[in-house]
């Protein structure tokens, strides 16, 4: 069992975020030490959500960790600079004593090749900071190309059914560009399938799966979850990967709302973790 400090948002509608973590890192036979970064009514993609942020995550963390220090430390969404700042000052101190501590970041920051609107160049600039220090990453496509400074639109023009490649040599060099030690990036649309790029020291594979043609809400933090766990489990990451992504596809096709803003009802499949 590993201690995982968890820093991410938990939202009373949406099947998402803290509420993916935890069913996930206890099943996969986790000790979870959750910090709220700001608790939402229902996800944002909802109209009229209400949030309460917590601007005291340092704060938190270093009470919590009077009492248990962390095997791990998994960061999701982190709602502003101002937070994402402490989260960061939190990782630099941990790290700063060399005590084995594995970091898994997920760069929650835009899809579609936008960033949200919540979100501006100064928390880029403090994502980028960020990531560096992590031992694994799990960006979307969008936020690959933010962490790289890679041009979206012009990476997209050339979708075909060699895109999945294409993406693999535009980001052969990710790690050093990012500074991180391996990432995977995530839910590349390559006709009938979904891609992920595993980026693990000098070794580069690739993932995929049949597409779902229904998306949900959460499936990221499901899916980082689960890599997350499973390398403290001991698995190396391209394996880890495939369980991820043929977990998600399995938890989309079981889930039976089909509205998207409820999330992915991946508690149906759980048991095949």
């Amino acid at each position: 069992m590993k201690n995982i400090l968890i820093f991410n948002d938990i939202s009373g509608l949406g099947n998402c975020s803290m509420s993916a973590n935890l069913p996930i890192f206890t099943k996969l036979g986790h000790y979870s030490m959750p910090i709220v970064t700001g608790n939402y009514s229902c996800q944002t993609g909802f109209d009229g959500f209400l949030v309460s942020k917590n601007d005291r995550v340092a704060e938190f963390a270093a009470n919590l960790m009077r009492y248990r220090t962390p095997d791990a430390v998994y960061v999701g969404f982190c709602n502003d600079t101002d937070t994402l700042q402490g989260v960061h000052d939190v990782l630099s101190r941990l790290l700063s004593k060399e005590n084995g501590v594995f970091v898994l970041v997920d760069p929650i920051m835009g899809d579609n090749g936008k960033l949200y609107s919540i979100f501006d160049g100064k928390y880029v600039a403090q994502m980028k900071k960020t990531v560096s220090n992590a031992d694994c990453i799990t960006p979307n496509l969008t936020e690959a190309c933010l962490l790289a400074d890679i041009d979206y639109a012009e990476l997209t023009s050339h979708k075909e059914k060699t895109f999945l490649a294409y993406c693999g040599k535009v980001f052969a060099d990710f790690l050093c560009k990012v500074g991180c030690k391996s990432a995977v990036i995530t839910g590349i649309e390559c006709g009938a399938l979904i891609g992920n790029i595993v980026l693990d020291g000098d070794k580069l594979s690739y993932v995929t799966n049949e597409r779902v043609d229904v998306t949900y809400s959460g499936t990221g933090d499901v899916f980082s979850s689960v890599i997350a766990g499973l390398l403290l489990n001991g698995y190396k990451l391209t394996a880890a990967t495939q369980v991820a992504a043929n977990f998600v596809e399995k938890a989309a096709r079981a889930s039976e709302c089909k509205d998207r803003r409820f999330g992915i009802e991946f508690a149906r499949v759980l048991d095949l973790l």
